[in-house]
């Protein structure tokens, strides 16, 4: 008690640091009103004609461009004028990275209503009718937005889109009561679907691009009056935040990095964040991987995922292969006292690893016998991202009292 007593009472460079958090949501999202007027362009008609019409759009743009917090803030601010014009809309964000299959995004679409419905036992379709029979009997319209959509299409296939778009399909002029945002990382999202589906979405299309130095360094000055003491963050080290994400033109870095930096100060009891935080920030952060996705992962992926930092640590070729892959898999499932899963369950793994960007992949060529697939980390050290998952593997060990994850 006396330590935690000790440190609660530590001064900190933060007056609150939720407001650097990638799940805050600021009033005001500079360099991206355009995109706001767009969406608003796009649901008129759901506002103004409640029933007629719904609206399906897509948007895709790079990590850390603005994508999802323009969408709930998008979402928040629609609920607002719905209300006002006298109708009352919900809107619901499912990761749907996160939430791996179509039961488990329904699940969460209904769980936003609060219904008491115990949901145990209960098949997707059965899902599904239970949310349209309680929108329809309360008089509700629904805006969905399904993020990382890219990766669960790749995943799964397009049902969920069918199940949510097509809800009224054999009605006669049915109540429109649901619409849908997709947002995906993937510029080829188009190549997933089907064609038919793909040429009904792409007037629909709203892409984010990366933001610039100017744009990054306006984004950083306005967090920072909100989350850090006044004078705290000298411009030095706002210019070195700036360069370090301009390469990625990724705001969540930025972000970041700031806190981490941050993080830093206040463990040295400095009242300042300087530029030799940063880099001491930025030395176990990159914008390759986000820390999010990690912690999102399931057991086995971790593992394969240590398995190939170890392998590429060891070894002096950028590429390993699932074959060797597999073998260091099975050690580290001894070393954590788990049966390791089957070689197509292990596949499945590999492939889901590279749809999220955490892996990169392909085809062995002239060299090697046969064609085997060859995988690799993308641009981050395999020994800082070793400690970070035996971090993540330690933390969940501690906690696997409660359900395992596959």
């Amino acid at each position: 008690m006396e330590i935690i007593r000790h440190e609660l009472q530590r001064p900190s460079v933060f007056i609150d640091e939720a407001k650097l958090s990638i799940d805050y949501v600021p009033p005001n999202l500079p360099h991206r009103e355009e995109h706001l007027r767009k969406l608003t362009q796009l649901f008129r008609g759901v506002i103004e004609t409640p029933g007629q019409v719904s609206q399906k759009v897509i948007i895709i743009g790079n990590t850390g461009s603005g994508k999802t917090s323009v969408t709930k803030l998008f979402g928040k601010l629609l609920c607002e004028v719905a209300k006002s014009h006298g109708f009352n809309l919900v809107y619901v964000h499912v990761n749907a990275r996160r939430e791996r299959t179509e039961y488990m995004i329904l699940n969460k679409i209904l769980s936003a209503f609060q219904t008491g419905i115990p949901l145990r036992g209960l098949s997707t379709q059965e899902l599904l009718s239970i949310i349209l029979e309680y929108i329809e009997s309360n008089n509700l319209y629904l805006l969905v937005t399904l993020d990382e959509l890219g990766v669960f299409l790749k995943r799964r296939g397009e049902e969920i889109l069918y199940l949510l778009s097509r809800t009224v399909d054999d009605q006669l002029n049915a109540q429109q009561r649901i619409s849908l945002i997709g947002i995906s990382r993937d510029p080829l999202f188009g190549f997933i679907l089907d064609p038919s589906t793909w040429s009904t979405l792409q007037k629909n299309v709203l892409y984010f691009n990366r933001y610039d130095s100017c744009q990054l360094r306006d984004i950083l000055e306005f967090r920072v009056k909100a989350a850090v003491l006044d004078g705290a963050v000298p411009t030095s080290t706002i210019d070195l935040i700036t360069d370090i994400a301009a390469a990625s033109g990724d705001a969540r870095y930025a972000l970041e990095l700031l806190y981490n930096a941050g993080k830093v100060a206040d463990e040295k009891g400095v009242l300042r964040i300087l530029p030799e935080y940063v880099r001491s920030a930025k030395a176990f952060i990159t914008p390759e991987i986000r820390r999010e996705v990690l912690v999102d992962l399931s057991l086995h992926r971790l593992f394969l995922l240590l398995a190939v930092c170890r392998l590429l640590k060891s070894s002096e070729d950028a590429y390993i292969t699932t074959g060797d892959l597999e073998a260091r898999y099975e050690l580290i499932c001894e070393e954590y006292a788990r049966s390791p899963r089957a070689h197509t369950q292990v596949w499945t793994y590999i492939q889901d690893l590279v749809g999220l960007g955490v892996l990169t992949s392909k085809i062995s060529g002239a060299g090697q016998r046969g064609k085997t697939t060859l995988v690799s980390l993308p641009d981050i050290p395999a020994a800082v991202l070793e400690c970070e998952l035996e971090l993540l593997l330690e933390k969940r060990r501690v906690g696997a009292k409660g359900g395992r994850r596959n």
